[in-house]
């Protein structure tokens, strides 16, 4: 197998967690979650706006600038350059913890952030999503992003993609890109960029639905989230189809939706888009989030194979059998996704091995015992897959409460004693997960060149 490296530009802190700025894997790089920190204390002084003036600069400003500025060193150290970057995630800092914080309500404001991305990809900006979230690691921090780059070694740099008629955010926004033969998609929201503020017939609540994803909400049975889903996904398609493949080929998903009770109005159109799990993508599926548009409650990106690459596209079977519409992993040429994992146990819901006694609450750690059985069930994977855990290249891992963090970490640097440690982002989400007592949802991606 070829190598798996771990990227450190020079003179970058290491700190005391098990952590990776980024993993090299063959034409592969994942850079971890960054954020405008030092690595030492928190906020990078640099990245601080001064008590003394809080007025005279913007915060969200210079913490991107200081970002990308450390994404920049990383990417030069692994050999890389922003041309060559095909997926941005971003989690912004919501207002959750405010006790007035209800769904729907939109508290991030990021245009700084995205001049500042904008000089940093001056010609393309890559396929992103933008979510809302609790927190991050680091007090303060107003953004973390993650990405991720395919260095072809041909030279190759990803090309955009659009389908013709749909409506776009703003200049330079990327609906997909192609490279090789991979195509990535942004996150994608039921919104015609427009809304309703100020036009004809302009009535009730202002929102940014695109006219054909609007329900009425004059019956009983209306599900806003169902059309909003049956609206995306037909927009995906035709990105996909302007790039020469289709949704049938995609093989990761990444959802969020901003209400966990729109579950099964979700589920119930995408089973009808992927009417069988084996051939569904592997998914990531992510409760009580922010959504950036008014009015919108889901958003999903994709990433998928082109018809000539069909034959690297397989499920994994064994292992595990997921409760929703999706396979356990999907194998893609080189990489495996892994859909999302919680420390579940089909029978009872959080699983007795990864739970403390209710009368002994002290007595363990719940983000450890957690993370341990969800890298338990991650095992049994890859083993239905023919791959070992050491071969995991990134993880996102979402976290109902920050504290248990540390936890997870023990048992996260157990597992990855010996080798490189993967790139990994790490966020907290606002209230609860899938199921009542867990903790943590961990998205998993490994790295094997064997070929098809």
């Amino acid at each position: 197998m070829q190598e798996i490296q771990e990227i450190w530009p020079e003179g970058m802190p290491r700190p005391a967690i098990p952590y990776s700025p980024a993993i090299r894997a063959g034409d592969w790089l994942f850079v971890s979650g960054q954020s405008a920190s030092d690595l030492v204390a928190g906020l990078a002084p640099e990245a601080a706006v001064p008590e003394a003036f809080p007025y005279y600069q913007n915060a969200m400003e210079k913490q991107a600038g200081y970002l990308y500025g450390r994404v920049g060193a990383i990417l030069a150290a692994a050999g890389a350059s922003p041309e060559q970057v095909v997926r941005v995630n971003q989690w912004y800092a919501a207002e959750m913890k405010s006790a007035d914080y209800k769904v729907g309500d939109l508290t991030v404001n990021n245009k700084r952030y995205v001049q500042v991305k904008r000089r940093f990809f001056p010609k393309l900006s890559p396929p992103s999503t933008g979510i809302g979230v609790r927190g991050t690691l680091v007090e303060g921090a107003k953004i973390e992003a993650d990405f991720t780059v395919r260095i072809g070694a041909d030279g190759e740099l990803p090309a955009p993609v659009s389908a013709p008629g749909l409506p776009k955010p703003a200049a330079g926004y990327s609906e997909g890109v192609r490279q090789g033969h991979w195509l990535f998609l942004s996150g994608d929201l039921a919104s015609d960029w427009k809304g309703n503020w100020g036009g004809a017939g302009y009535e009730g609540e202002v929102n940014a639905l695109a006219p054909e994803a609007k329900t009425n909400g004059l019956y009983w049975g209306d599900e806003p989230v169902a059309k909003q889903t049956e609206y995306i996904l037909s927009r995906l398609d035709q990105v996909a189809r302007a790039a020469g493949t289709s949704l049938s080929l995609a093989v990761k998903a990444y959802v969020y939706l901003a209400d966990p009770s729109d579950y099964a109005a979700f589920e119930d159109v995408w089973a009808k888009r992927f009417p069988h799990a084996a051939e569904a993508p592997a998914r990531i599926l992510v409760p009580n989030v922010e959504i950036g548009a008014k009015g919108c409650r889901v958003e999903i990106g994709m990433d998928l194979l082109l018809p000539e690459a069909a034959h690297l596209r397989a499920p994994v079977t064994g292992g595990w059998a997921p409760k929703s519409k999706e396979p356990a992993a999907v194998r893609a040429d080189d990489l495996v996704f892994f859909s999302g994992l919680m420390a579940t146990d089909p029978a009872v819901g959080l699983a007795e091995e990864a739970s403390l006694a209710p009368g002994l609450p002290y007595f363990g750690s719940a983000g450890k015992r957690q993370m341990a059985f969800i890298l338990e069930k991650a095992k049994r994977i890859c083993d239905a897959a023919g791959i070992g855990l050491a071969q995991t290249v990134k993880a996102t891992l979402y976290f109902t409460d920050l504290n248990l963090y540390a936890g997870a970490m023990e048992a996260w640097a157990e597992a990855f004693r010996d080798g490189h440690k993967p790139a990994v982002t790490a966020v907290e989400i606002n209230r609860g997960l899938w199921v009542p007592g867990c903790g943590i949802l961990a998205d998993l991606v490994f790295y094997d060149p064997r070929e098809a």
